[in-house]
């Protein structure tokens, strides 16, 4: 039997005593996804009852930090999954079934505006939940943003590219992490989820007035314009530019309007360039290192957004022109060559 399977049967033997002690036939399990993490998720219905059983491996999940934010973030009102039960040894998790339908599913150009505006609040309020003194977040580090940025340096262009850097390459990603690194230290410091985008927002019954944001537990003390960037600037939804400007300025218009529009819309531009040069490495990581090749989709979407927006700064010049002379001509012959992610096996670590 395959670890796999083991741990399964182990999951569904663990659900009898949770939903109602009887044999695991009388319920009915059906693998739903998994995720960008390690985390596998199951719909299990019983009579007229549905549930989502969560396998959140403990050797690589967090799972005490989920059950705890969920539990004090429904308390703030905070519209966030549910958790029933647990087992943090085992590393399971019973939660409420909060339907299929995500913000992913019913967004459209029609909608789009009022479905955005209607987040405001969840946001804003997300925001400055750690002044619950039960709700205790790290800070984002400088040290962890370069943690975060270096991933793009090891995964996208060392592994996926297999493009070495020189030490004059390398001194200038420096600098430009850097810059990177200060803007978010620049901005109020609030809670941001850290993973706010289309696809961890589910709709109740489907509707837009009924959010409940999915996993929250990467959430940390950081940069005031983090959360609006991944809801705007989506790494698996595009919108004109002139629709995110507009909405991020109606944001920064209801909730900050002591900043002046220039210092908003650079706090917003260079938050996002830092998330998408991390999830260009990401997504490479996921294909190559855990045989996730369908983020590669997606791909061209990060790279899109970061060259349009490190050509708006002069202090990112240097890094602007690396990118589109050395780096971007690599990736397209990758991409036309389908040979990105494509040696996945080989790629370990």
């Amino acid at each position: 039997m395959s670890p796999k399977k083991a741990r399964e049967i182990q999951l569904f033997n663990w659900l009898e005593q949770q939903i109602e002690p009887m044999p695991s036939a009388s319920l009915e399990i059906k693998l739903i996804s998994g995720d960008a993490s390690f985390r596998r998720y199951y719909r299990v219905k019983h009579q007229n009852q549905s549930y989502i059983a969560v396998d959140a491996p403990p050797e690589t999940e967090d799972n005490a930090l989920f059950v705890h934010l969920s539990e004090q973030l429904n308390q703030a009102d905070i519209p966030v999954s549910k958790v029933l039960a647990a087992d943090l040894k085992l590393g399971f998790m019973l939660q409420q079934d909060n339907g299929d339908v995500h913000l992913a599913d019913i967004i459209n150009p029609d909608n789009a505006k009022q479905a955005y505006t209607q987040l405001w609040p969840v946001i804003a309020k997300f925001q400055h939940c750690h002044q619950n003194s039960q709700i205790e977040l790290p800070a984002y580090a400088p040290e962890f943003v370069k943690t975060e940025l270096e991933i793009f340096s090891t995964w996208f262009i060392q592994q996926g590219l297999n493009y070495s850097l020189s030490s004059a390459e390398q001194e200038l990603l420096a600098r430009s992490y850097q810059i990177l690194t200060d803007n978010f230290s620049q901005q109020p410091q609030v809670a941001v989820h850290r993973d706010f985008h289309c696809r961890n927002i589910m709709l109740n019954q489907g509707l837009l007035e009924q959010p409940i944001l999915i996993d929250f537990q990467g959430a940390l003390i950081g940069p005031a314009s983090y959360d609006l960037v991944s809801l705007l600037k989506d790494c698996y939804l595009v919108w004109s530019n002139a629709l995110v400007d507009q909405l991020s300025d109606n944001f920064r218009q209801a909730y900050y309007p002591h900043v002046d529009e220039n210092t908003w819309q650079t706090w917003f531009d260079l938050t996002g360039l830092q998330r998408h040069i991390k999830c260009a490495g990401i997504f490479v990581r996921l294909a190559m290192r855990d045989n996730k090749p369908a983020y590669l989709n997606y791909l061209s979407n990060v790279i899109q957004y970061i060259k349009s927006t490190i050509v708006k700064y002069p202090e990112l010049a240097e890094f602007a022109y690396w990118f589109e002379h050395k780096i971007y001509p690599v990736y397209q012959t990758k991409v036309q060559s389908n040979l990105l992610g494509t040696n996945i096996s080989s790629v370990k670590g």
